[in-house]
């Protein structure tokens, strides 16, 4: 199965999920990763608003937390690097250009000033492979991973159904891979390839 069908087919069963499903989904994933030490650690955290069936990690947001939370901002047309935009619970978010909330006015960070991104994902492997929506926004944003000899205290953690996981993902070379996996069932730290 090529990208296209994969992305097709995932993306389609996570629309079929209930309201109940996902919402279950959502606090089982929120719990485990509130718990894991790269979170509790993290003091800039790159987040997203959810969109065609993703997992919900806004709940992880709570304004009691040491944490500062960023929501992606769209670039312009033709710019494939997001920036990141402050977000706290209930300011107002507006949509981008493909329907997607992100904040109004904000202050911009990079993708490497925050400690920790969690990227939704439309189907990962154990490998860290990811397979996203197919816009490369993410793989153009975290290319400094890629660099080598850059040390990088970034960590970018894939948010998933656990049903989303499959045996390998398609690798192309510009895929920035993950350093683990966050489900409503477990945590996964990703092996390289």
């Amino acid at each position: 199965m090529n990208k296209t069908e994969l992305r097709a087919l995932m993306r389609t069963r996570r629309e079929d999920l209930t309201f109940g499903e996902k919402m279950q989904a959502s606090r089982r994933l929120c719990g485990r990763l509130t718990r894991h030490p790269f979170f509790i650690k993290a003091t800039r955290v790159g987040i997203y608003y959810p969109n065609d069936g993703e997992v919900d990690v806004t709940p992880v947001a709570m304004p009691r937390t040491v944490q500062k939370y960023y929501l992606p901002v769209l670039p312009p047309r033709g710019k494939h690097r997001l920036w990141f935009g402050a977000y706290e619970p209930g300011q107002r978010l507006i949509r981008d250009r493909f329907g997607i909330l992100e904040p109004a006015g904000f202050s911009r960070v990079r993708a490497e000033e925050l400690d920790l991104i969690l990227v939704p994902l439309v189907a990962f492997d154990r490998s860290g492979g990811r397979l996203g929506m197919g816009g490369g926004f993410y793989d153009a944003s975290l290319g400094f991973l890629r660099q080598r000899g850059r040390v990088s205290r970034t960590c970018v953690i894939g948010v998933a159904y656990q049903f989303q996981q499959i045996e390998s993902i398609p690798e192309d070379h510009w895929d920035v891979p993950l350093h683990g996996v966050v489900t409503d069932e477990e945590f996964i730290p990703a092996g390289r390839k």
